[in-house]
């Protein structure tokens, strides 16, 4: 049996846990624990002070972003550009791989959930998978041939331009630097503003509310995007905002009215588990997707280690990221430049470079199907 740790890191709460893998079981979690996002310093000591009274073979972390995820960068592991009050340019792994000498893996928090979801729940033939996460903000992780997609950086599918249902919508946005995007017009933080409501009130509003209604355009019109743009084959929607699950059949109704026939397949056309009911849908893991996703990295790290079924020396594969445990003879200089820049860094919580653009290679031709589709259904509007 092979134990994992796990962080889902978010912009309300960090979940870290404790899962086993059983030969031909899935992963099951023996232990959790819930500590509420403060400051870097504080809530990363939190994390490894828990993580250090347990025992784990690898180390998973799905973490809100922007965060570099490039291997040969002395900013590996770090959040760079993040609209977080206080969290641009932290350490995140630095700290945590501080912990224990096991293999770890690193990516976003809605990457990693894609994974798990495309791993354990996708239907025979298919090879790609979009997950979006709705609540305090929104994200888009995503699976193609079977793996999460990188470029720059990563997708960042919640700052692409939005779509909106009414010609008088006039609400601002909640994000300065892209009050335009989707998650400025529609996450958690902007319907409460659109409402008049606090967050916590939103589940209260009747299913017919005008806040609802549009919000389910405007995330049809993301979907509408992820399907003319990538053709993935399941749209996964998870976050707080859709456990209100009359969402979904609004959704389903706003991408189909906004694709307008044009993408000619049963998934989009037709109704029922085959057609767009089967096509966008609610994540299977619920609100514990994240951290079943940072639980597949781990998995995946440890994998890639060569530790499956024994306890090997630790590898020196420098994609599985094992700190301090390599051979330091067969290693480049500059891999060796960059682990002791990582090793002399792990003290720091937010102190450092920004190691990565801001937009991810998906995102460069994502806002550009965005706006096309947004002028497309303008026109079709009369807008």
């Amino acid at each position: 049996m092979v134990r994992y740790a796990a962080v889902e890191g978010g912009g309300t709460t960090f979940v870290v846990c404790i899962g086993e893998e059983r030969l031909g079981e899935p992963t099951c979690i023996l232990e959790r624990v819930e500590f509420p996002t403060r400051t870097p310093s504080e809530t990363l000591s939190a994390v490894a002070s828990w993580l250090s009274a347990r025992q784990y073979d690898a180390l998973g972390v799905a973490m809100f972003g922007p965060i570099d995820l490039d291997q040969s960068s002395a900013t590996w592991g770090w959040i760079t550009t993040t609209p977080k009050p206080g969290w641009q340019n932290t350490n995140v792994m630095g700290p945590l791989m501080a912990v224990r000498t096991v293999p770890c893996g690193f990516d976003t928090d809605v990457n990693a959930p894609a994974l798990e979801e495309f791993r354990h729940f996708a239907r025979p033939g298919e090879t790609s998978c979009a997950y979006v996460t709705v609540g305090t903000g929104i994200g888009v992780g995503l699976v193609v041939n079977g793996r999460c997609v990188r470029g720059l950086v990563h997708p960042e599918g919640g700052h692409i331009p939005t779509l909106k249902r009414r010609a008088g919508d006039s609400f601002r946005g909640v994000d300065k630097m892209h009050p335009w995007c989707v998650e400025a017009q529609c996450s958690a933080v902007a319907l409460a503003e659109r409402a008049g409501v606090s967050q916590a009130e939103l589940k209260d509003l009747p299913d017919d509310s005008e806040v609802w209604q549009d919000a389910a355009y405007m995330l049809g019109a993301l979907c509408a995007t992820l399907c003319a743009l990538l053709s993935v084959e399941r749209i996964v929607l998870g976050g707080g905002v859709m456990l209100q699950k009359s969402l979904f059949p609004k959704v389903r109704l706003a991408t189909r009215e906004i694709l307008n026939g044009y993408i000619s397949h049963p998934k989009v056309l037709q109704d029922g588990p085959d057609g767009i009911d089967g096509y966008i849908v609610p994540s299977v893991r619920g609100n514990d997707a994240g951290v079943f996703g940072a639980l597949a990295l781990a998995s995946d790290a440890y994998k890639q280690a060569g530790r499956v079924g024994k306890r090997a020396s630790p590898s020196s594969v420098e994609s599985t990221a094992i700190p301090g445990e390599s051979s330091e003879d067969s290693m480049s200089e500059e891999v060796r430049q960059v682990r002791e820049r990582r090793r002399d860094s792990s003290a720091g919580y937010g102190v450092g470079h920004v190691g990565a653009a801001f937009l991810g290679g998906a995102l460069i031709a994502t806002l550009g199907a965005a706006a096309l589709l947004a002028v497309g259904g303008a026109r079709r509007r009369g807008l």
